[in-house]
């Protein structure tokens, strides 16, 4: 009867770990909309989840007014791609953002701190696939609970999904502060990481390696 338990639970928690796997494979991944004194390495992060390269021409970032929910600056993403288990950087400044893909704009402070505002991921249809909103709820953009953290001119910090493109459709509960490292994985903590060498399992790979590691765990159960 033990046996049958944990491997109950074992299944379990694979099929919840696949669930995850099968939401939009391009999401939100990482911002940092605030720096210390001026802000002028802002930078909006997205990540594949997917097994295959997708084009973005299907694609835009609308950046969104907490005013009056409006966007307030829409970034067209034709032309550019990204990779299975990769990452795609738009920032202002490539000079002061590493890893950026496109530099759409030589503007700072283009992209605004809330209280509250949001990020929004459209396909060409203008339908919402991921948001974030920050500082605050703003409707429709708050998927579940509104952040609990924020971005802010004194530490050297970011918000970002952890882990790279897990989404279980709850603001609150998948973004986390975390170092700075656009264009990589994801680390929870504070500082600028982007110099680190350090690559993200893709989702569909960490659930391989789960049932990987299940198959081990029943196959020790059988023995047992």
């Amino acid at each position: 009867m033990e046996k049958l338990k944990v491997t109950s639970y074992c299944l379990t928690l694979l099929t919840g770990s696949l669930a995850v796997s099968s939401h939009a494979a391009i999401v939100i991944n990482e911002i940092d909309y605030d720096q210390a004194g001026t802000d002028t390495a802002e930078f909006i992060e997205l990540f594949n989840s997917g097994v295959s390269a997708l084009s973005l021409d299907n694609y835009s970032v609308d950046l969104i007014n907490g005013a009056d929910s409006s966007s307030y600056r829409t970034i067209n993403l034709t032309g550019f791609s990204i990779n299975a288990g990769g990452y795609f950087v738009m920032c202002g400044d490539a000079a002061l953002v590493a890893n950026c893909d496109y530099s759409f704009t030589t503007t700072n402070g283009w992209f605004q701190n809330g209280s509250p505002d949001a990020v929004a991921l459209y396909d060409n249809n203008s339908l919402l696939q991921d948001s974030l909103s920050y500082e605050g709820t703003l409707i429709p953009f708050t998927e579940g609970n509104a952040l609990s953290v924020s971005d802010n001119n004194t530490d050297i910090v970011s918000i970002a999904r952890i882990t790279d493109g897990v989404d279980s459709n709850d603001n609150d509960a998948d973004f986390k502060p975390g170092c700075i490292t656009p264009g990589s994985a994801n680390i929870m903590g504070s500082g600028d990481c982007s110099a680190l060498d350090v690559s993200a399992v893709p989702v569909p790979a960490a659930a391989w390696l789960f049932g990987s590691g299940l198959a081990g765990l029943l196959g020790l159960a059988r023995r047992k």
